[in-house]
């Protein structure tokens, strides 16, 4: 497989979540009307003369991308695309094809942004000690714990 650059591929995932292709399908027939593979459903896939499965099995798939998961294994770009609502997707399109690596970087910041905030290590959000604060984090560790000796 060819190594896509992030920007290409972030500009095909807003492209094809601002069509509403959604979810990339895994298998494929040919047709010989067209002379080329066409994606489609295991059923229909099964019916066909030729098929085959484009997924390899125990290989990381991205709904959206399919086998290109550089998008979908970024944690802060996928909090910052939990905010966008479905009628948001159009405008993103259209920054994305203009300024797609801006649009990167501006969009993972946010998404850090978000996650800091959601997170239960920042200072802000520490629980406060309860009543087993002071108790071992397991059996057998505690402090005459067979573990500890």
């Amino acid at each position: 497989m060819s190594r896509v650059p992030e920007t290409t591929l972030l500009r095909r995932y807003v492209l094809e979540r601002a069509a509403g292709r959604v979810p990339r399908k895994e298998y494929a027939r040919y047709d010989s009307s067209v002379g080329a593979w066409v994606r489609c459903d295991e059923a229909v896939a099964r019916e066909a003369r030729h098929w085959r499965r484009l997924r390899k099995p125990a290989a990381p798939w991205c709904p959206i991308l399919g086998s290109h998961t550089s998008i979908d294994d970024d944690d802060a770009l996928q909090a910052f695309f939990v905010t966008v609502a479905e009628d948001g997707w159009q405008p993103l399109a259209a920054r994305v094809g203009k300024r797609p690596t801006a649009c990167l970087r501006e969009w993972r910041e946010s998404g850090r942004r978000i996650l800091e905030a959601g997170s239960l290590d920042h200072p802000e959000r520490a629980a406060p000690p309860g009543k087993l604060a002071g108790w071992p984090s397991g059996r057998g560790t505690g402090r005459r714990g067979l573990q500890a000796r």
